[in-house]
């Protein structure tokens, strides 16, 4: 009888080892297929395969909630689709995904540094994504992208430089992020969303050159012409080329204004 119950007892202990072991590859291998879609995403965006980006980047999604650049490379998507609703949606989850984070804390220095290299990793496969676009967007639109991403990365690696020791991410809402969720606001018409967002691009990146442009317009719009002319001025200083006809039409309000 003791006999009989000392091989039950390794029986089960057995089979809840086996348990364990292939429970684990599982959750890797649907992190694994995660990111193939979302390379695959980025593949197709380049192409501006808009349908086949969405379908990609939300397959990535559907196997990792928490894989916040698939939500950016689906906003990115949608917004070639022109439904600027849905773009502005996965515009938000990816912001509050790195809200979230910012709080979050980690057992030790190595499970950090795994979180911020995973950042690293999705950020790098962005850039080659929107490297070797083909398509009509402009190369300075597409340039000032790849910065803000590049900008994203030095800042990753610079934070954990500096917080080694400190098992936390200390992660803000990057400016690429808040400048798109901006511009999603804007084609919705929906202009107070559109000026916080590209203040929060200006709050996290000064040098945001395009976040400066597109402010300026939102501001000639809403009739501040003092404030759109300082964002322009912002805009050019650091580099940003604005639209001559922009600047044009701003002049010619500011002439006709009583």
């Amino acid at each position: 009888m003791r006999g009989a119950i000392l091989a039950l007892v390794v029986l089960l202990t057995t089979a809840a080892a086996l348990s364990s072991q292939t429970a684990l590859p599982r959750s890797n291998s649907g992190t694994e297929l995660a990111r193939e879609h979302y390379k695959l995403g980025w593949q197709a965006f380049r192409s501006e395969a808009w349908s086949d980006a969405v379908k990609a980047f939300q397959r990535a999604i559907d196997l990792d909630r928490t894989f916040k650049l698939a939500y950016y490379g689906l906003g990115r998507s949608y917004m070639g689709l022109r439904r600027f609703r849905d773009a502005a949606g996965a515009y938000e989850a990816c912001r509050d995904l790195y809200t979230a984070q910012a709080s979050e804390k980690f057992r030790n220095i190595e499970e950090a540094d795994r979180m911020r290299q995973n950042d690293l990793d999705q950020i790098q496969i962005a850039i080659n994504g929107l490297a070797s676009r083909r398509g009509q967007q402009s190369a300075q639109t597409t340039q000032n992208q790849i910065r803000q991403l590049r900008d994203e990365a030095q800042r990753i690696q610079l934070k954990r430089d500096v917080l080694n020791g400190n098992f936390s991410i200390a992660s803000e809402v990057p400016a690429f992020v808040s400048l798109a969720l901006g511009s999603a606001y804007f084609r919705a018409e929906r202009m107070i969303d559109a000026e916080r967002e590209y203040k929060a691009a200006i709050d996290a990146d000064a040098t945001a050159g395009e976040a400066h442009n597109n402010l300026a317009v939102v501001c000639m719009l809403t009739g501040r012409l003092d404030d759109a002319s300082r964002e322009v001025a912002l805009a050019e200083k650091s580099g940003f080329r604005v639209n001559p006809q922009f600047k044009k039409d701003l002049e010619d309000r500011r002439k006709s204004k009583p």
